[in-house]
């Protein structure tokens, strides 16, 4: 299963009802049954007939290798939470095929997580109605997932996408009859409101970017590697995944330039590299640790330790299902130790602020075309059918533009090329 159980006391497992019962009882609380290779849920302990029944009418097409197109709707319906695990089901096959992240699929799995524990895991999704939405967008906005703080406009937009989301797949996928009415308040914040928050925070906190000062001091300050992702991400506008993702065949470094599909979004890049950004990938290279893993072979970045600098450990339960998703992000933290050192963290702020300094400052040259091709932005509309190429030297502008907007004078940019890599 997906959803968790609930945390009361351990119970001890249940005999089988007579010898011959096909069911095992799992450590969760359901009957079970290994089926090619895979463990297959059919009901709660407390009703083994019912779980019986439930086998019995999908087992030909298990044990076959088919998948049944309802393996677990009991005679009275579909309950919320055989609904929130057939599309975790679903998003988990995804995840596996790489069409989404681990990161989002652990997103799905606590917001339906929160969803379950408030209508109750035996509530059929059919009783659902407006009156349930609305309660549990209170209760979002009041205590949040985990009932401590209440959800911002972005995260209570993230969590109402995803119940909405399945409980579509669930009538798509004819598990429920109908589709679900949320009624007028389960829908996502305003643009209005979004634009409100977002406008309150930069009050609170200033605009999510740096001044070219700010972006001087944390190059002159940064030691190596960190030195050469700061480079990245204010050349570029490289993120921290972007840093972590850069094999060592995307850099022509005979032409100084970075050809690179954005690992977000597989939308090709090309970036010319400016003359500090390309001695300092250089000397990363020079000193790169050896590999940890297979995976990290090809990377330019790696830890003192041979893995990559962002990277995901995922847990998976007994059933094959993700339990839980570990996030480590080196060139986040490394970053954030190096704003705290020279007074510059404030709340908003980390190493993804870079890209927003680098497209603000780009802006100014008025090449859309050439900004999204830099910053592995699809190009929109009929453009980004037709264009097939977009000149380097239109690409060297934009990133020269910026390179003018942070070292200013050339008395400036010759002294920043000259601080040494591992300068504190």
């Amino acid at each position: 299963m997906f959803v968790r159980q609930s945390t009361h006391r351990r119970r001890h497992k249940p005999a089988k009802p007579n010898p011959s019962f096909p069911l095992t009882p799992h450590n969760n609380g359901q009957w079970c049954k290994k089926i090619r290779g895979k463990i297959r849920f059919f009901g709660i302990w407390e009703e083994p007939e019912a779980a019986l029944e439930n086998y019995l009418r999908v087992a030909a097409d298990l044990h076959a290798g088919r998948e049944p197109r309802s393996s677990t709707i009991s005679a009275e319906g579909l309950t919320v939470k055989q609904l929130c695990n057939h599309y975790l089901t679903y998003q988990h096959q995804r995840s596996q095929a790489g069409e989404i992240g681990p990161r989002w699929f652990e997103d799905c799995r606590t917001v339906l997580d929160s969803f379950v524990s408030f209508t109750g895991p035996g509530r059929l999704a059919s009783d659902l109605a407006p009156d349930d939405f609305l309660r549990y967008r209170q209760r979002l906005s009041r205590q949040g997932l985990t009932g401590r703080k209440g959800l911002g406009v972005y995260a209570l937009t993230r969590a109402i996408t995803v119940v909405r989301s399945a409980l579509k797949y669930a009538y798509e996928m004819n598990l429920i009859d109908n589709p679900i009415k949320y009624g007028k308040a389960f829908v996502q914040p305003s643009s209005t409101l979004k634009r409100k928050s977002r406008r309150a925070a930069e009050l609170a906190n200033g605009k999510r970017m740096f001044e070219a000062r700010e972006v001087r001091s944390l190059i002159e300050k940064a030691k190596r590697p960190l030195r050469a992702l700061i480079l990245l991400g204010i050349n570029g506008g490289f993120g921290n995944t972007d840093c972590a993702s850069l094999t060592l065949s995307a850099i022509d470094w005979d032409r100084g330039i970075i050809e690179f599909a954005r690992p977000k979004t597989g939308t090709e890049r090309v970036v010319p590299l400016w003359p500090e950004t390309h001695q300092a990938l250089q000397q990363v290279r020079q000193t790169r640790s050896e590999p940890a893993s297979e995976d990290a072979e090809g990377l330019l970045f790696l830890t003192d330790s041979g893995k990559a600098w962002v990277r995901q450990y995922v847990h998976h339960g007994e059933d094959g299902s993700i339990k839980k998703v570990v996030n480590v992000d080196t060139v986040g933290e490394q970053f954030e130790i190096l704003l705290r050192k020279l007074n510059l963290k404030r709340k908003g702020i980390g190493f993804y602020t870079l890209r927003h300094t680098f497209r603000t400052w780009a802006d100014e040259v008025r090449d859309q075309h050439a900004i999204h091709r830099i910053m592995g932005h699809t190009i929109p509309g009929m453009s980004g059918i037709y264009i097939e190429e977009i000149s380097l030297d239109r690409l060297r502008a934009v990133v020269n533009h910026v390179r003018s907007k942070l070292l200013g004078s050339a008395e400036t940019a010759k002294t920043a090329a000259s601080v040494p890599p591992d300068a504190t």
